[in-house]
């Protein structure tokens, strides 16, 4: 039998390479079938490992900063005259979370480094962020400038400054950018719909601070040399995909399609037999289009079976089969301090249910 295993990451426990290789490894050493382990990502956290896995890409490493400004080692992908430059590596998330604070500047930063390998064609892997500076960061790293009310110089642009803003100048950027921005949401930039009041609260934000990250948003976009304020998928990455769609255009796809397309992923799901899927959280919420939704879709497409394997599932039901690793007395504690053990053993005794 032949197994396909797509899943995406175990947020906080396993990236979508470890999930993939430890499904594969469980079935392989207790079974005769043939596994494909391919590893993805929806646009947002592991999207560079999940492309770097399937295709020739090599990781370059450079320094740059994370959302507080403090040094850190990034990376992005290569792959010919292609980069791959995953937002959530420099801007992701900290563990304080205080996004009037944050700035984007660390993705601006390897997107120069992007540019200084020759790489004209940028995919821009969106999500995962902790600022929402609608990509004034990134614009401030790639050489735009934004200046204050004394028509000051504005150095490392954070989301709180946003209202603060009287004057731009983005002649300095760099020319001649292919965007393609993998993006798995249709937020605007601003608005009740926008980057502030769907996503700042969960990077830390209070309600007076939505607010006021919602009007630098539309304060921003003023100053932009084009509106992007009804571009679908402009608020997502905190507002990076709108900074940046305003300066230089670009192609706003699915980051699943796009690995979709470099990994021929709908060739090797009609050769599989069975194919695995699965995330860290499995509810409502995933079948609003995450990834372990639309795997499933494209499984009943072709007729074949779907296995979710998640850490949790909570009132979902999708595939043909649903394996939890929380449960017959694992705890959720347990499933995030030992993740692979448990995932090997539950994929270990589920393999009747799998295969059959």
């Amino acid at each position: 039998m032949k197994i396909l295993v797509v899943p995406d990451s175990f947020k906080g426990s396993l990236t979508s390479v470890e999930v993939a290789e430890t499904i594969k490894n469980a079935i392989e050493q207790n079974s005769k079938h043939t596994v494909t382990a391919l590893p993805f990502a929806d646009g947002g956290e592991g999207f560079i490992d999940a492309f770097c896995s399937f295709t020739q890409a090599v990781k370059h490493y450079y320094p740059c900063h994370n959302i507080y400004h403090n040094e850190i080692e990034g990376y992005i992908a290569v792959l010919g005259d292609t980069a791959v430059v995953e937002c959530a590596v420099a801007s992701g998330l900290q563990p304080r979370k205080q996004v009037m604070m944050s700035s984007s500047y660390g993705t601006g930063e390897l997107i120069k480094f992007a540019l200084n390998e020759g790489c004209t064609n940028i995919i821009l892997a969106l999500g995962g962020t902790g600022s929402c500076d609608g990509g004034a960061g990134v614009i401030s790293a790639l050489g735009g400038v934004f200046y204050d009310e004394n028509y000051n110089e504005m150095s490392v642009v954070k989301s709180r400054d946003l209202n603060f803003i009287y004057g731009a100048n983005f002649r300095n950027m760099p020319k001649n950018i292919s965007f393609t921005y993998a993006c798995d949401v249709e937020n605007p930039l601003f608005g009740e719909n926008g980057a502030a009041y769907v996503y700042a609260a969960q990077k830390g934000a209070n309600r007076t601070q939505i607010v006021e990250l919602d009007d630098g948003l539309k304060r921003l976009n003023a100053f932009l040399p084009n509106d992007v304020s009804t571009v679908k998928g402009a608020g997502a990455a905190g507002g990076i995909c709108g900074g940046l769609y305003s300066i230089y255009g670009g192609d706003i796809r699915s980051g699943f399609d796009i690995l979709s397309q470099f990994s021929s992923l709908e060739e090797k799901i009609k050769e599989a037999d069975v194919i695995i899927t699965g995330e860290g959280k499995t509810d409502s919420q995933t079948l609003m289009g995450k990834l372990p939704y639309k795997i499933a879709h494209l499984c009943k497409k072709y007729n074949k079976k779907c296995v979710v394997v998640s850490g949790v599932i909570e009132n979902a039901v999708l595939g043909d089969c649903m394996i939890s690793l929380v449960g017959d007395g694992v705890t959720e504690k347990q499933s995030i301090e030992s993740p692979r053990e448990i995932l090997y053993k539950k994929v270990q005794n589920s393999l009747e249910i799998i295969t059959k």
